[in-house]
């Protein structure tokens, strides 16, 4: 793993998508009822992270499509800001979105008080909703726990 800041989106071929509203756009005409969720997640690998995001389409009744991007950092100082990079990069992304349809972000921070990453919790699905997303953390955040998650890996 090298350091890349920012990378381009890419489909579930690897072919990269050059302007992911204008995808997203496209695919809300051909699936009207369609949902967007955006979600990321992290792996740290000594010295460095892997941020991976994803934007999930979800034609409800026939399946989830996305695509996503990868970028690999200097591992933030410890797990908070790690985490709070995850909601920020999410927000990043889903602000691009907001005007296309209702945009659902998905956090990889538990809302069971039993986990560390919960003291994020409330911070972030405030600032979320605040933002005028509408916003999930575990475990129902699947765009993050499981599309944004196999990217990272």
């Amino acid at each position: 793993m090298r350091l890349s800041q920012s990378s381009s989106f890419k489909d579930y071929q690897g072919n990269t998508v050059e302007d992911p509203r204008a995808y997203v756009e496209d695919w809300l005409k051909t699936h009207p009822k369609g949902r967007v969720f955006v979600g990321c997640d992290s792996k740290v690998r000594g010295d460095l992270t892997k941020y991976s995001t994803a934007i999930c389409l979800w034609d409800i009744g026939r399946g989830v499509s996305e695509i996503h991007k990868s970028e690999v950092v200097n591992t933030p100082p410890d797990e908070y800001t790690r985490l709070w990079a995850e909601v920020e990069k999410a927000l990043e992304v889903a602000e691009k979105l907001k005007s296309l349809s209702i945009i659902t972000v998905h956090v990889d921070i538990n809302s069971n008080p039993r986990y560390r990453s919960h003291q994020l919790y409330d911070a972030s699905i405030g600032l979320i909703t605040a933002m005028g997303f509408e916003g999930a953390g575990k475990p129902h955040s699947w765009a993050a726990s499981c599309g944004a998650h196999r990217h990272c890996q």
